[in-house]
């Protein structure tokens, strides 16, 4: 079997334990199985004999959250799983921050880039506000706004770059960034409005995302950027 079927074999078994995990078993071993997913998709990372250091430590930061998410429902380590995701996601921006060195932008991109800016911050406020009081500790809207804003610059760096070389690799590091973003939504969803189905669209987000990631360090392309891309 070549290694680009038995990765994508790895993903769909993975998906669907995950899957018969949340519907069959409590939270507790839902996250289990999360943590296993992070755990064995990382192993597949150095399999490739990836040694980017961002990268890394953007999985481990990752492992990190999903062994914090064993203690969610306390404060203290509530806030610190937020601190580690935010943590995971400025990582990721470094990661294709020295790509986008020589990004122009002109002015109408940048009221455009602001309108969404602040439509997105909108939603954000709208989110935190939905939180139920029982969740809620001192910090924690902070918490959230910090973590949105991380969200949000983090998609922003993987389209800029998607943008500027049009390649497969950037194709990767957009997908995965949009499904880490559309996993948390749903897990927010899912945690604290209550909504448990939308704990199979968190999973599944969840593990496309960081196997897009896999995906992204696995191509060593050398992409140039595309003509007329350097300003977007």
């Amino acid at each position: 079997m070549s290694s680009k079927i038995s990765f994508s074999v790895t993903g769909i078994i993975l998906v669907l334990l995950n899957f018969m995990i949340i519907l069959q078993m409590d939270l507790e071993y839902s996250r289990w199985a999360r943590l296993i997913s992070t755990t064995c998709i990382l192993s597949m990372l150095l399999f490739y004999g990836n040694r980017d250091r961002s990268l890394f430590t953007a999985f481990s930061l990752f492992i990190l959250a999903d062994i914090l998410l064993f203690y969610y429902e306390y404060d203290l380590f509530n806030a610190m799983t937020f601190l580690t995701r935010i943590s995971a996601y400025v990582m990721l921006i470094i990661l294709v921050a020295p790509e986008l060195k020589k990004l122009q932008v002109n002015l109408f991109q940048k009221i455009i880039f602001l309108t969404v800016f602040g439509l997105n911050f909108g939603m954000l406020i709208l989110l935190v506000d939905m939180v139920p009081a029982a969740f809620r500790y001192k910090g924690m809207d902070f918490l959230f706004y910090l973590y949105g804003l991380s969200m949000m610059g983090m998609v922003i760096a993987a389209i800029s770059y998607s943008n500027r070389y049009s390649s497969r690799k950037s194709f990767y590091f957009t997908l995965a960034t949009l499904c880490l973003v559309f996993s948390d939504i749903s897990s927010f969803i899912a945690y604290y409005l209550d909504f448990q189905q939308f704990y199979f669209a968190d999973r599944f987000f969840y593990i496309l995302a960081i196997m897009g990631l896999v995906k992204f360090s696995a191509l060593s392309e050398k992409h140039q950027a595309v003509a007329g891309l350097e300003r977007l």
